[in-house]
């Protein structure tokens, strides 16, 4: 017995190692992309390992065309120093948005398929398969969101899928161990099994993200789905067991852009509102802790920009991007912000010219993000995607 306990630690040690030692391999700047002009578009870590992020760029010069699905493995760059970008999509679908599990093993994105009619949701194997639709709406379905585990997808969808007759879009939630490869939403063989419908009110719902095992999912709507008088985009959170919702923001003022840590603990949003009543102006940060019901202000310089916040996969910290100088150190914006959540300490990722936008998390120490500045100094053209490894970057220090 102690001999075969023994056997399973080593095996853990051994399987975690790699990990583990991402951080110490990784440089403390890296270029994800190549240098080449082109579109680089929503970027979504996948655990520690890989980026999802879609591109109108020929990045591995073989003549690709249109917008189509690309993944980085972080971990194959560090082993062998290649590129490690690889392609997923190649077809004239106008492909965005992927999301997938920590283990990649299926990726999420839209697509316009064969460059006609109404977005749908598709889905493709990492390694190996065609696309398959999930979807086969009349109108556009779009955003999707996969949870850690790679098992639920959420989505926003202008298709009135089960049938129930509410108009505008919808946030729906499936479950892809029920869903059928071969019958997309609506399927009526099947009474569309595995597929749930989140909101059930005109107006635009939208921008959802999703916990661990479809427990949570929260997004941003301006439906008044509590009939309490808000007509502006706000921020809601559903329990989709308990079946009941909350709202942690309130008008007057948009709120948007949610992201989610994996146990549906923390959701941080920006918003356009004095939502705890500071005289607060401008677009500013918001954390929610689900669990304490509590609502923390992130940021708060008046009349300045704090946007599109994205959550540390165990809810450790929040990355967004930021114009107002937040740490009074002559910064001019848009830069990259990160807020610790157990100290409540904030910290400036990067000092560039030129606009850096859409930062993400991982699940560890990296953060990823989009910047038209020539960081490494190779005469890249236009856009570009870049990973901080933030272990390896000293907590007053900024790139370049």
């Amino acid at each position: 017995m102690l001999r075969a306990l023994l056997a399973i630690f080593a095996l853990v040690i051994v399987g975690a190692s790699p990990a583990h030692a991402y951080h110490r391999k990784t440089p403390t700047l890296l270029q994800i992309t190549p240098n080449g002009a082109g579109t680089i578009a929503n970027p979504r870590w996948a655990g520690f390992r890989y980026v999802v992020f879609d591109s109108d760029a020929d990045l591995l010069g073989n003549s690709s065309s249109g917008r189509q699905i690309f993944y980085f493995d972080l971990q194959e760059r560090d082993r062998t120093g290649l590129l490690s970008v690889h392609q997923l999509t190649n077809d004239a679908g106008d492909n965005r948005h992927g999301s997938t599990g920590s283990r990649a093993k299926v990726i999420a994105y839209d697509s316009l398929p064969g460059g006609v009619g109404s977005r749908q949701i598709m889905l493709v194997p990492r390694l190996s398969g065609a696309p398959w639709a999930l979807t086969q709406g009349a109108g556009d379905s779009i955003n999707p969101v996969m949870d850690d585990g790679g098992r639920f997808v959420v989505f926003e969808s202008q298709a009135d899928l089960l049938g129930l007759g509410f108009g505008g879009s919808q946030v729906y939630l499936a479950d892809l161990r029920i869903a059928n490869p071969t019958c997309p939403y609506p399927c009526l063989p099947s009474n569309n099994a595995g597929l749930t419908q989140i909101t059930r009110k005109a107006g635009a719902s939208s921008n959802p993200v999703v916990s661990k095992a479809g427990k949570y999912v929260a997004f941003e709507s301006d439906a008044d789905l509590l009939n309490e008088g808000q007509n502006e985009k706000q921020i809601y959170v559903v329990d989709v067991f308990a079946a009941q919702t909350s709202r942690p923001s309130h008008g007057p003022g948009a709120s948007q852009h949610p992201s989610m840590s994996k146990n549906g603990a923390f959701i941080a949003f920006d918003s356009a509102a004095d939502v705890l009543g500071n005289g607060s102006t401008g677009t500013q940060v918001f954390l929610y802790k689900r669990k304490e019901g509590s609502l923390q202000q992130i940021t708060n310089i008046a009349a300045t920009q704090s946007t599109h916040p994205s959550v540390e996969l165990t809810g450790r910290g929040v990355l967004f991007d930021s114009n107002a100088d937040l740490l009074n150190n002559g910064s001019t914006g848009p830069q990259i912000f990160e807020f610790t959540v157990a100290g409540a300490t904030l910290r400036q990722v990067t000092d560039v010219g030129g606009t850096t936008s859409d930062p993400a998390h991982s699940a560890g120490v990296f953060t990823v993000f989009i910047s038209d500045a020539d960081l490494m100094g190779n005469n890249s053209v236009g856009p570009q995607l870049y990973l901080v490894n933030l272990f390896a970057l000293p907590f007053n220090s900024r790139v370049p």
